[in-house]
This record gives C-alpha cells, sequence and structure tokens, in this order.
C-alpha cells in the first residue's frame, strides 16, 4: 500500500525546515517534481548529482543527460562517465562538488526537519556539504521519520542494504556507509528541499 502523510505533518515540517535555513515546497507527483527541477535549473549552468535513484525515477537524470549532450548545460556526472582514466575520474569528481546547482536526496528526515545523508566515496554529501553553491533535495515522503534515532536506523536497515542490492545488480561490488552527515542549519537561500508526495528512492 502506498504511503501517506498528514498535511498537519508537512506544514509543520516546512516551518522546521525555515527555521533551519531550508526552503521546502511540496508537491503531489513525480512528474510536478520533474518540471519544478527544470524551471529551478537554469541552462547553461553547471550541475552535479550523486547517483539518485529518486532523481532516475522522476526523470530528471536522463534531461540531464540530455541538456548536457547537447551542449545546454555541464553535467559532471556525465562528464565521468565518460572517463576511463582513474585519476581524471577522481579529479572531475572532485570538480563536481563545486557545481553550480548540485541535486540529490536524503536518506532520511526527522519531522522536526534534521536531515541525514549517506554516502560511500563522499562526493555527493561533499557538494551537500559545502562545495555546491545551491542543493536541491527531492524527497518521497517515504523518507520521513519520527527522530533522529529513526532516520539513523533507515539508513542502515532500509536505505543501505537497498542501494547494495542495486549496485551488485549491476555488476558492482555492492555499497557501504563510508560517511555519514547530519544537516541541522544551513544559510538561507542555499538549499531546497522538494518533498513528493509519492515514495521515491531507498
Amino acid at each position: 500500500m502506498a504511503q501517506t502523510i498528514d498535511r498537519g505533518v508537512i506544514g509543520r515540517l516546512g516551518e522546521a525546515l525555515a527555521e533551519r535555513g531550508v526552503e521546502m515546497e511540496f508537491v503531489d507527483t513525480g512528474v510536478q517534481a520533474l518540471a519544478r527541477l527544470r524551471e529551478l535549473v537554469p541552462l547553461g549552468t553547471q550541475v552535479s548529482t550523486g547517483s539518485s535513484t529518486t532523481l532516475d525515477q522522476i526523470g530528471f537524470t536522463a534531461w540531464l543527460n540530455e541538456q548536457h549532450a547537447q551542449g545546454k548545460l555541464r553535467y559532471f556526472r556525465a562528464e565521468t562517465q565518460g572517463i576511463s582514466n582513474p585519476l581524471d575520474r577522481i579529479e572531475n569528481r572532485r570538480q563536481a562538488t563545486l557545481a553550480e546547482y548540485f541535486l540529490g536526496s536524503l536518506n532520511a528526515l526527522t519531522e522536526d526537519g534534521v536531515g541525514v545523508a549517506a554516502d560511500a566515496a563522499g562526493t555527493r554529501v561533499g557538494g551537500y556539504v559545502f562545495g555546491a553553491r545551491y542543493v536541491i533535495w527531492v524527497l518521497g515522503i517515504n523518507k520521513i521519520v519520527p527522530t533522529l534515532e529513526d532516520a539513523v536506523r533507515r539508513v542502515w536497515e532500509v536505505a543501505l542494504p537497498a542501494e547494495d542490492a542495486r549496485i551488485k545488480r549491476t555488476g558492482g561490488a555492492g555499497s557501504e556507509v563510508g560517511k555519514m552527515v547530519f544537516f541541522h542549519h544551513e544559510r538561507p537561500g542555499r538549499i531546497r528541499l522538494l518533498l513528493v508526495g509519492e515514495e521515491l528512492g531507498f
């Protein structure tokens, strides 16, 4: 059964995030989230993402790859995937953390607005924490949890097993939690969160 969430919880979450310096918008569907992202991310800019099932599911990754192929923006992840030299790949991933826009998701978000993001190598959280000028998170309602303890548990018991299985299906060795970051406060105007009224990602 699809998860639903009380609109009162959404309203209180938006207020809690605003107090923490994060601007939240709510959209009902992934289709609406994609349309909004296409408004928020200007052509001609530099964009990066981590590996994101959420962005894949709503079609934003495909849109970025298309715009990059047409020369309408620079998408670092598309560049990285085309680089065979390991040292050059690492350098490109380092530069990606400094992109103008860095998009992705969180692994969990508490009802009082604390975000939790885990990463294996750290390229995703590196952009989130400081490197990128603007950060946009897209979050399905399935990732909202009551407490920080629940959020950490979700990383280990839900997100990691699902991501590990996804990578192994592609022929990779699997995943791990190499870094885990808690987002308590941010300077206003840097991070925006699109909360989607559907279950998305891990």
